[in-house]
């Protein structure tokens, strides 16, 4: 065997979804296309430069073959660059293509770093201010005017939903600094109303939308993410919806990410976010797919002499036929709607509403798990793979809200 592929992730979060299902889908592809592969923890590497030449070792031996592509799955919100990100440089420095590149890890570590990267290239997005130097929160109360109010203030390496409130107005903000920890730098950001409880989550894969899920909150609040309890369901996604994903992670350098895009009153679509270590328990419950195995299959596409494997290309073409329809009825949708969808809100949430939504934010990113991003909690232990969707018609008890939206997408 003369290919070599690595699976290199951090050992916090080796035991959560998506890690476990991307080792079992590597292992099945390269054992069938009789491929070396290795499984790496980032706590087993040691780098060397010795006699002016890169090398590696691994649990204190040294590696003579070095891997052609490696898979990396490292917990972003933490990724440190003087370590994590030093470790794929080296592996980048060594001839190996990385999954994602080091440089595309990074554009996705801090929330306004992706914006930066973004600028200039006529993506929509919303304005969004951030600071310099050490806990000058207080002094963006007045800096951050010009967005208005209600205002987004989310903490740059927050994840899942978390640190991340809805300023009511300035006094709310003012009120609201004591609670604030500076960890990390905030961003402010123009409050997209029209999109308050909802947004699309679109996932690509080799420059490709496999797929996208609609995801709605179930009670009230601004952040939709299945952890914190929103529910998602497979929707079309108009043209522009798909060619905004796949131009973001070309710009960004992502081979396999997660982006989250906001739906204007027109119909048409900007940024949210950005996700280079993607969860998607829930993305593969809703939509039926297995995307641990079209990232592995893309990995190995990227060995040399090889091409796009044909189980992807279809997978690619199904997934991409289904997006396209026009009539959500015909979906094999899950149904996870006994909890009722409230309507969109009119406005900002009441006094109070905000506090303890800031207040839990804000406590609630200092004792999540390792896990990145911003799919459901993961399993404790390692897990099967996800269940398919259930193939079922449209719940006529289900709430209009969520079928008008999906409707919507597509228009």
């Amino acid at each position: 065997m003369c290919s070599r592929v690595w699976y290199l992730t951090d050992r916090r979060i080796q035991q959560e979804y998506p890690q476990t299902q991307i080792l079992r889908a590597l292992k099945q592809r390269c054992a069938e296309d009789d491929v070396e592969f290795r499984y790496v923890l980032m706590d087993q590497i040691v780098l060397t430069i010795t006699n002016g030449q890169l090398g590696l070792r691994v649990d204190q031996e040294q590696v003579t073959w070095y891997p052609q592509v490696a898979v990396v799955r490292v917990p972003t919100p933490w990724v440190q660059s003087d370590s994590d990100i030093t470790v794929l440089r080296h592996l980048e420095k060594m001839g190996c293509r990385l999954v994602n590149r080091s440089q595309a890890v990074l554009n996705c570590v801090n929330k306004f770093w992706t914006f930066q990267e973004l600028a200039g290239h006529g993506i929509p997005m919303p304005d969004t201010y951030s600071y310099g130097g050490h806990d000058n929160f207080r002094k963006m109360i007045d800096e951050a005017e010009p967005l208005g109010y209600p205002v987004v203030v989310k903490n740059a390496r927050g994840h899942r939903g978390k640190a991340v409130f809805l300023a009511r107005d300035k006094h709310h903000l003012s009120d609201l600094c004591h609670l604030i920890r500076h960890e990390a730098p905030y961003l402010f950001q123009e409050y997209v109303r029209e999109s308050h409880g909802r947004d699309v989550r679109v996932v690509v894969v080799g420059g490709r939308v496999i797929g996208s899920m609609l995801r709605c909150s179930t009670d009230g609040r601004m952040q939709s993410n299945c952890s914190l309890g929103g529910v998602g369901m497979m929707c079309p996604l108009s043209e522009q919806g798909k060619q905004l994903a796949v131009q973001v992670s070309n710009i960004l350098g992502l081979d396999a990410c997660g982006i989250d895009l906001l739906q204007l009153a027109d119909g048409s679509f900007m940024v949210c976010e950005a996700n280079a270590n993607l969860g998607f328990i829930a993305f593969d419950q809703a939509c039926g797919l297995d995307v641990a195995g079209i990232i592995a299959d893309y990995a190995l596409s990227l060995l040399p002499g090889r091409a796009l494997t044909r189980k992807m290309s279809l997978l690619s073409v199904v997934s991409s036929a289904s997006e396209t329809c026009s009539e959500p009825e015909g979906y094999p949708m899950p149904l996870p709607l006994a909890m009722p969808l409230p309507l969109m809100p009119a406005g900002a949430p009441e006094a109070g509403e905000a506090e303890a939504e800031a207040a839990e934010a804000v406590c609630t990113m200092s004792v999540g798990t390792t896990s990145s991003e911003s799919d459901p909690e993961l399993a404790e232990g390692p897990l099967g793979p996800a269940p398919p969707a259930t193939c079922s018609a449209p719940n006529a008890d289900a709430p209009p809200f969520l079928y008008n939206n999906i409707k919507l997408l597509a228009e």
